[in-house]
């Protein structure tokens, strides 16, 4: 009984984790992509890569409602710990979740394709062109083999998400290799997508500074690449056991896919947000010489106050009889100077 009960695991959650680490992304990349379709709407028309970008949003926002839902199941938990209809459940929303979950990334990429292909348009950069719509297309390609492999590798198709039901499945060694074409092709395509503006760039008629920033904020893909690897190997670790214990093993996994499909949409909408640059270093400046001067403007007075006290205290035979007063009313001159010249600038409207 001792040598069993040494392979019991405890009965631990570890959903949390996957709470967390989606829900804390995806809020960043409801800004990002916000932020995104105001600067469009704003300095340029929405296109196609931007509708895209939005629909993989939503999609996302779906993958983390499904991911809450699934841990409410006991997602996170050994299988052996949770009730049978609980733990069917559970699996049956984690596997929409990652259709969902993968549908969102795909989107999310092809949009990036189609950010790049916009700026091709009407240059002579066939190999680029022809290299993103290939891009896009094998994203697409690869990510609905595996929605579709999800489905179909039990027989029944029930089993996929209800372990305890009769029948057979693929053998896990077939499952792992999927998911590591799966993840590999991912991370390749982020880190292509990445390194495609120094070729886009490089013949772009702006100065060397210009190119160094839309290089460099283009290029930030390189940070999906390096959270695809990380779910790849995750994923891969998670099923090396096979999947009697999927409801915990695979956790990981998930989490790393879910951040990485929304780390995939804030970086795609981070270079379209450089026209906002201005107006919010603008008003940030404005806002910190307003705080400025009314810091001042309190210090100033604090200081007055002062010199009147002391000048109270002074004898009243001073050949200068009320240095407090004229000190005042040059004081006065200047802070109405000054905030004639601050307030106009600070009015409502424009703060809005």
């Amino acid at each position: 009984m001792t040598s069993t009960s040494k392979h019991v695991p405890p009965d631990v959650s570890i959903g949390y984790r996957l709470e967390v680490g989606t829900t804390v992304t995806f809020v960043c990349a409801v800004i990002v992509v916000s932020l995104r379709m105001v600067a469009r709407s704003i300095y340029a028309k929405m296109s196609w890569d931007d509708l895209l970008m939005l629909l993989a949003l939503v999609l996302a926002l779906v993958a983390t409602v499904f991911d809450y839902i699934s841990v409410n199941y006991g997602l996170g938990r050994h299988l052996i710990y949770i009730h049978k209809n609980d733990a069917i459940s559970a699996l049956y929303y984690d596997l929409l979740s990652q259709v969902f979950c993968i549908n969102a990334l795909s989107f999310a990429k092809i949009s990036i394709c189609l950010s790049y292909l916009r700026i091709l348009k009407g240059t002579r950069h066939y190999v680029l062109r022809v290299a993103c719509y290939l891009t896009a297309f094998l994203v697409f390609a690869v990510n609905t083999v595996v929605i579709i492999s999800l489905y179909g590798q039990c027989d029944p198709p029930h089993k996929s998400w209800n372990p305890f039901l009769p029948g057979k499945c693929w053998a896990y060694r077939t499952e792992i290799a999927l998911v590591l074409l799966q993840g590999a092709w991912s991370a390749v395509t982020d880190y292509f997508l990445s390194i495609l503006p120094f070729f886009l760039f490089k013949d772009l008629q702006v100065s060397r500074s210009n190119k160094i920033v839309l290089c460099g904020l283009m290029g930030l893909g390189v940070i999906t690449g390096v959270f695809a690897t990380i779910r790849t190997i995750e994923s891969g670790l998670g099923l090396k056991n096979g999947t009697s214990d999927v409801s915990y093993t695979t956790l990981m996994g998930l989490m790393w896919a879910g951040m990485e499909r929304n780390i995939a949409m804030m970086v795609a909408s981070v270079p379209a947000l450089r026209p906002l640059a201005g107006p919010i270093a603008n008003l940030t400046s404005q806002t910190m010489s307003y705080l400025g001067v009314r810091s001042s403007k309190t210090q100033h007075t604090y200081e007055m106050n002062n010199s009147g006290n002391s000048y109270e205290n002074k004898s009243q035979g001073s050949s200068n009889p009320n240095p407090a007063k004229k000190s005042f009313s040059t004081a006065a001159v200047d802070r109405s100077t000054s905030l004639e010249r601050i307030l106009p600038e600070m009015a409502p409207r424009d703060i809005v």
